[in-house]
């Protein structure tokens, strides 16, 4: 033994330099792999696979017929008119609701992205089965403007920025630490509220709303009517909805002026940021969109993108109760950034109940999901029912 060496006892072993090399490159490799698997599924798989979402929801203060007062709910189109990308979302809609009967038609804004999109909103419209009462709906944000989707960091950067400085946090501090603190905020704000893209132009809400109406889906633009004053046999309940919140001039006490007090109402809303009106302790039941369920949906994170301001992350999409209200979400059939994670494209059937009937004693959600070649399958849980198939 060489002088000046130490013996230890222990076998020498070869330099493990190139083998853990290896290993770092191989994981690296795979979990770039998995990465790109999953944007492909995100971009080219999730944002196809609509599915149709049953729920049962008990009002009371009103008599509704025995089978229930039946409402597809539609939400968020999103359409450009990329045929490539919303002719199949258009054929799976109609291959879930085929033969479906029901009462309203309710479409709780975004309906396009861009003007040129109208031409398939209108094919879809052309071609849902007839509501026995009527087709109505709201303006969402998107249907005012068009979004440049490149200025999104920069201009996500600038609410971050204006945020923190409204709310007193600015300067975040000097030196690394200052700098840590803000990268930190900065990416609870990204997870917690939403990406936001800078307005590029308008879009013809004048157009939207003439082409729309002409269709038979007129626009609740800060308005309520009567059911049962367009049909004898519909229920004296009314239906009422608002302005988009952003972009739009929402007036809830504007909407809910004809009501008298008392009577229930049913209030659609692009946006559910309405919970937080003082005069929502009028409405039974809000039914909205915006939230695309999250669109973005990551482990461990519950809701991603999207989440209206008064909610809970948890609560970006589905039925819920809030102060009271009655309140259902709808995930929404397209996407301004064309990924989905973990909040498929939904259309909803709700339907509406007396809190004495039976089936108002479990609240039941029963989503089905149609794959691209249309065969319908079960998605998820039921609770209280077997999968559906």
């Amino acid at each position: 033994m060489d002088e000046g060496t130490e013996n230890t006892g222990l076998p020498e072993r070869p330099f493990a330099g190139p083998r853990l090399l290896g290993a770092t490159l191989a994981g690296a490799g795979l979990l770039a792999g998995l990465g790109t698997a999953l944007a492909g599924y995100a971009l080219l798989w999730e944002p196809f696979r609509v599915r149709l979402e049953r729920i049962t929801i008990p009002l009371d203060r009103v008599e509704l017929p025995p089978q229930g007062l039946r409402i597809l709910h539609l939400s968020d189109f999103h359409f450009h008119g990329m045929d490539r990308r919303e002719r199949p979302k258009i054929r799976q809609v109609l291959r879930l609701i085929q033969g479906m009967e029901y009462d309203l038609l309710v479409h709780t804004g975004d309906f396009l992205e861009r003007d040129p999109g109208l031409e398939n909103v209108l094919t879809l419209l052309r071609a849902l089965p007839r509501p026995r009462l009527g087709a109505f709906g709201v303006l969402g944000n998107h249907d005012y403007v068009s979004y440049a989707l490149r200025t999104t960091l920069r201009f996500t950067w600038q609410s971050f920025r204006a945020r923190e400085a409204q709310e007193g946090r600015l300067p975040w501090g000097p030196g690394l630490s200052g700098r840590l603190r803000m990268l930190l905020r900065f990416s609870q704000y990204i997870l917690h509220r939403h990406l936001d893209s800078a307005p590029a132009g308008a879009n013809d809400t004048v157009r939207l709303r003439r082409e729309l109406e002409r269709h038979g889906l007129a626009i609740l633009h800060n308005q309520a009517l009567r059911l049962d004053q367009l049909h004898p046999q519909a229920p004296r309940l009314w239906l009422a909805g608002v302005d988009d919140h952003r972009y739009g001039r929402p007036d809830l006490p504007r909407a809910l002026q004809p009501v008298p007090p008392g009577d229930p109402v049913a209030l659609l809303s692009h946006n559910p940021d309405v919970l937080d009106d003082p005069h929502m302790d009028r409405v039974q039941l809000l039914l909205a969109g915006h939230t695309h369920g999250g669109q973005i949906r990551l482990p461990f994170l519950e809701r991603g993108q999207h989440v209206a301001d008064p909610l809970a992350r948890r609560h970006a999409a589905g039925y819920f109760r809030h102060r009271g209200v009655h309140v259902y979400i709808n995930q929404g059939l397209g996407e301004g950034i064309p990924l989905r994670l973990g909040a498929p494209p939904t259309v909803s059937l709700i339907t509406l109940v007396g809190t004495g009937d039976p089936r108002a004693a479990t609240l039941r959600r029963r989503p089905e999901a149609v794959r691209r070649n249309g065969r319908l399958r079960g998605a998820w849980k039921a609770v209280g029912l077997p999968r559906t198939r």
